[in-house]
């Protein structure tokens, strides 16, 4: 098994060629890419992935992996619930530890302005039944021993989860492999092709796919490749 930080000079786990035609190809191996392979294969389509350098080896590998409902904006928070579900299901199907550990998460008020941020978002919690609480000051240096300074109080969360990003993202990556989707890794997307304004093929470093549906989950590089294209992606900033 690779070792983390992943690199291009890790063995392919998962060569090549590419097929030559797939319902969907999926460009990008990260968690966004890998996940959506994993539940199109269970719909019984067939899928491609294609990563141009190691599953997991860009952003997805270097995060906190937190799976975090406590401080979500309200809209976020359905989406989350249903996440936390699938995360500990995936953990037993995947047969493998990818890290999943129930650690809670605790945010820290140095000042009322954010314990009153803090108890703005109460009223979200309630809503969905998140066991989220405040705690006075008091009640945080209980909870955290031995901090060197004082805080007004704290949020906590005790149901909120954490993956171990490259342990889960190859994990799930090996589970759709198993469930069917063919992943090509060292196979960069070059372009689409489009035929009467719809998507008929995708033309990669080793060749072309035909296809009629393409996911791009390639992060910061999406905006890159659909340049070509005439495609400007908008982004929302959110805090």
């Amino acid at each position: 098994m690779p070792t983390f930080p992943f690199s291009e000079a890790d063995p392919i786990q998962f060569p090549g060629p590419p097929p030559k035609s797939a319902d969907v190809v999926i460009i990008g191996g990260g968690v966004i890419g890998v996940a959506t392979a994993l539940f199109l294969a269970r719909r019984n389509i067939s899928v491609t992935l294609l990563e141009k350098g190691r599953i997991a080896a860009e952003q997805s590998s270097r995060n906190w992996g937190w799976i975090r409902k406590q401080g979500r904006d309200a809209d976020e928070l359905p989406i989350v619930i249903e996440a936390s579900r699938h995360w500990r299901q995936l953990a037993e199907e995947c047969g493998e530890d990818i890290g999943l550990k129930q650690t809670g998460v605790t945010y820290l008020a140095s000042s009322d302005r954010e314990m009153a941020r803090f108890e703005k978002f109460m009223t979200i919690a309630a809503v969905h039944e998140i066991d989220t609480r405040l705690l006075n000051a008091r009640e945080t240096a209980g909870l955290i021993k031995g901090m060197s300074r004082s805080f007004k109080g704290a949020m906590t969360t005790p149901s909120d989860m954490r993956a171990e990003p490259w342990l889960a993202v190859p994990a799930l990556a090996r589970l759709a492999a198993r469930r069917g989707v063919k992943i090509v890794e060292n196979c960069a997307a070059r372009a689409l092709e489009i035929s009467a304004g719809r998507i008929s093929g995708v033309w990669t470093e080793a060749g072309h796919i035909e296809t009629s549906g393409v996911l791009l989950a390639s992060g910061a590089w999406s905006s890159l490749f659909l340049r070509r294209h005439g495609v400007s992606i908008p982004q929302l900033s959110v805090r």
